[in-house]
């Protein structure tokens, strides 16, 4: 045999055929399923794209490399003093939802790999969980990179922590858990037609440009890369989409968990990638808002050109909680929410830089009317690094609304506001979909929810020092109402002398409405879904003045 035919490429679609046929069902005792599923599984499945290891790990290798190189290198060009500090901040934040989110998305890949029979699949599956765990190793390498270059180090090492304490950044873990608990094809749905199929766009490739715009190029460098893995997951999740299809059965189950699995997904991201893109970016060349972003990427790729059209196959999928969510954007979720993150800054592992004039003009430009509605809020923030300005910090505790028990953000709109009540204490949510879906899901929304709820009643440097959001030299804190590395920096004795004692808005609102307000957890069963009394909050309509 000549050396041209030894050479030869073997053809793709007879190797991944035997790859198929690999796989085998043990007949010596009898299986136990360890993620049950509402759907049914029909014996026929295909993996569109045909992923074969062999082609997979010499084409990663390479383009991890440079992702490696990447950031070498940018310590050479000294990018981490070229950056503008203000974005670097804010990837405190940015990196743990997102490392969690790959962590996720892996556990999501073992799940369906018991629990879908099918070899063909699993065998995508399979190679979608490499991705993750390449995608998350190249991300914490990202967080060692800035903890070891950028000018502030600290709250670097807080990451794992923060994401399960933070009342910033803690509605990411609730939303993330969505891909690995529960039924392993809702949390399909959630992570690979939702998250990975609309969103990713906006988290790693939307950000990524707002991230060059400020001089970091390292986080390019690395989620561009993780970008163009999702085509793969994205294949995996029409591929599983398909499969269930094929079944009656599942066809009110898939219509039912996609529209839940875009609201979680909505719920979360367009708020924290909102606030991380528009306020955390000091540079203002971008020519589009969010909104845009969203239109593009989530209404017009996703909605109109994917889930509208399976309706062709059989599905009825309302538009409502999809034009619904672009009208939340519309009427500012993420700029109210941006002013919370602002006023508790103390609870946060990050600085956090004020607003300047060019800021303004860019909101300006962008949402007409947005210095009349949240001008005055961000105006009073800058006057925040004085340590005898107990307003801002007050008006917090004062006037916050609700949190929302199924997705954790605050509750903003009193129209949209609803509550229920559940063995004897009285669960809030921001909006109707995110009570169908704690009423839909028994059991799942349960436990030690509400951030404030645990803090109800304490002094508010104590809740500090309990976070651990204190510097290395005992006294200063980690977050910061500004940038300044001077006197200016607020320690833990600045906040005691405040003398600023937390109140639940939670508890505070139901007793206000003469609700139970019992500080303990429930199990989901109860009234159904009222809608809540109009107390509004000055603060989340943008009228306070300071």
């Amino acid at each position: 045999m000549s050396a041209t035919a030894n050479n030869r490429r073997r053809s793709v679609t007879k190797t991944h055929a035997r790859i198929s046929q690999l796989g085998w069902e043990p007949s010596y005792h009898e299986p136990v399923v360890r993620y049950p599923s509402r759907y049914r599984f029909p014996h026929k499945a295909k993996d569109p794209m045909k992923q074969i290891m062999r082609e997979y790990l010499p084409m990663e290798l390479e383009k991890d490399e440079r992702v490696y190189g990447g950031h070498d290198a940018a310590v050479r060009a000294d990018m981490p003093n070229r950056a503008e500090l203000r974005w670097l901040e804010w990837m405190k934040a940015f990196i743990p939802v997102t490392n969690f989110a790959e962590i996720g998305a892996g556990r999501c890949m073992s799940m369906l790999m018991s629990a879908v029979p099918n070899n063909e699949l699993r065998n995508g599956y399979h190679v979608q969980f490499v991705d993750e765990l390449r995608h998350t190793g190249m991300q914490m390498s990202l967080a060692r990179w800035y903890a070891k270059h950028v000018p502030d180090a600290a709250g670097w090492n807080m990451m794992p922590k923060a994401l399960v304490n933070s009342v910033a950044i803690n509605p990411g873990f609730n939303m993330l858990s969505h891909f690995m608990v529960g039924d392993p094809i809702q949390a399909a749905f959630t992570l690979q037609v939702v998250a990975e199929t609309a969103f990713t766009n906006i988290v790693f490739v939307a950000a990524p440009d707002v991230a060059a715009r400020n001089g970091d190029f390292t986080l390019p460098t690395t989620y561009l890369s993780v970008q163009s893995d999702e085509a793969r997951h994205i294949s995996n999740g029409y591929a599983t989409l398909l499969t269930v299809l094929q079944d009656e059965h599942n066809k009110p189950l898939i219509e039912r968990d996609l529209q839940q699995a875009f609201w979680i997904n909505h719920a979360f991201i367009d708020v924290f990638a909102a606030i991380m893109m528009e306020y955390g970016s000091k540079d203002r060349s971008d020519p589009e808002s969010f909104i845009d972003k969203w239109d593009r990427w989530v209404r017009d790729d996703w909605h109109r050109a994917y889930i509208m059209k399976l309706g062709k196959l059989g599905l009825d999928i309302p538009p409502d909680i999809f034009e619904r969510a672009r009208q939340r954007l519309v009427k500012g979720v993420h700029h109210k929410h941006a002013m919370f993150a602002f006023a508790a800054w103390p609870l946060c592992h990050w600085r956090i830089d004020p607003l300047d004039e060019n800021d303004f003009e860019w909101f300006e430009r962008h949402y007409p009317g947005w210095y009349n509605q949240y001008g005055a809020f961000f105006e009073g923030y800058r006057y925040a690094s004085d340590k005898t300005n107990k307003l801002l910090l007050s008006e917090f505790v004062r006037i916050a609304p609700p949190n929302c028990w199924t997705c954790q953000g605050f509750c903003m709109d009193p129209d949209d506001r609803q509550h229920r009540i559940v063995n004897d204490r009285t669960r809030f949510y921001c909006s109707k979909e995110c009570a169908w879906m704690d009423e839909s899901n028994p059991g799942r929304y349960t436990g030690d929810r509400n951030f404030f709820d645990r803090y109800h009643g304490w002094e508010l440097s104590k809740v500090i020092r309990d976070l651990g959001y204190i510097r290395a030299d005992g006294h200063t804190l980690i977050g910061q109402p500004h940038l300044h590395n001077d006197e200016r920096m607020w320690t833990i004795e600045d906040i005691e002398a405040l003398q600023i004692e937390i109140e639940s808005p939670n508890i505070r609102m139901a007793r206000e409405l003469g609700l139970p307000s019992a500080d303990h957890s429930g199990m989901a069963s109860g009234l159904g879904a009222v809608p809540l009394a109009h107390a509004a909050s000055d603060l989340a309509t943008g009228q306070t003045q300071f």
